[in-house]
């Protein structure tokens, strides 16, 4: 009864106060603007992308000689300066960036993102360092580097060097005519015609990896692996999955975890150390 007291008596007060609270109405990410960017890139040789929440695509192309960019913004109405849209450049690189100053709150429906679409040289090297939202890259002949949180990730026909750090979301890599190196968090990973050496180190998820040009070097939590068509020596450290190897160069098995084993067709060295 002393407690229903208190409470009353604080209720009383407030109304008299003339303090009422009242929860906000939720935004809507529904007011949409397209905007495009372009950048004179004859004398560019790399282009750095940053960008949040949203699907981006990333196109390299022989006739080019600029950066152009299509940017469709999705935000609330009320917000409509809320984002920032850049294209700039400094010596011989360029700088992108499509970020939303903030997506907090109560949102129906999908919360504020920018996708984007860039066309650019192909001789271009690529710096990428992105949010959440699909990504795809293609037809970049520069090495190219990604930071990529979540959501899946596309990448095929790049001629350089690829570092991929990845947090989650299936990875899809195909025709890299250079060194392959991944660090995953969890999600699905297949890899395709690989001219040189490649190396992953994955937390969860099942990896295909076939055609390679070089050795194979795979630290894998989680999840099945199957490697094929490996001219090279593959090295692999299991934690738990089935592994299959079908046409390698050599193959040394550091931990194989639990799972059943499956090797066919390995040509030079086969060294199990557990």
């Amino acid at each position: 009864m002393k407690h229903t007291k208190i409470i009353t008596a604080m209720t009383l007060a407030t109304l008299m106060s003339g303090c009422v609270v009242i929860a906000s109405s939720p935004s809507r990410a529904d007011f949409h603007i397209q905007k495009e960017l372009s950048l004179d890139a004859s004398e560019l040789t790399a282009l750095d992308i940053e960008t949040g929440s949203g699907s981006l695509i990333v196109i390299g192309d022989a006739n080019l000689t600029e950066i152009k960019v299509t940017a469709d913004i999705y935000t609330d109405e009320k917000y409509t300066d809320n984002y920032e849209l850049t294209l700039n450049k400094s010596g011989n690189s360029g700088y992108f960036v499509a970020k939303n100053h903030s997506s907090s709150g109560f949102w129906v429906g999908n919360s504020p993102h920018i996708n984007v679409v860039i066309h650019l040289p192909e001789s271009m090297s690529l710096a990428i360092d992105d949010g959440s939202g699909d990504t795809e890259v293609k037809n970049i002949n520069g090495q190219l580097d990604i930071k990529d949180g979540s959501g899946d990730l596309s990448v095929k026909n790049i001629k350089g060097d690829t570092n991929i750090n990845d947090g989650s979301g299936e990875i899809e890599v195909s025709q890299i005519n250079g060194n392959l190196n991944i660090i995953d968090g969890s999600g699905e990973i297949n890899i395709n015609e690989i001219k040189g050496n490649l190396a992953i180190d994955d937390g969860s998820g099942t990896i295909y990896a076939s055609n390679i040009n070089g050795s194979a070097d795979i630290d894998d939590g989680s999840g099945d692996l199957t490697v094929k068509q490996i001219t090279g020596m593959v090295t692999i450290d299991d934690g738990s999955g089935s592994i299959n190897v079908d046409n390698a160069g050599g193959l040394k098995i550091v931990e194989s975890g639990s799972g059943g084993l499956k090797v066919n067709n390995v040509k030079g060295g086969f060294n199990i150390d557990s």
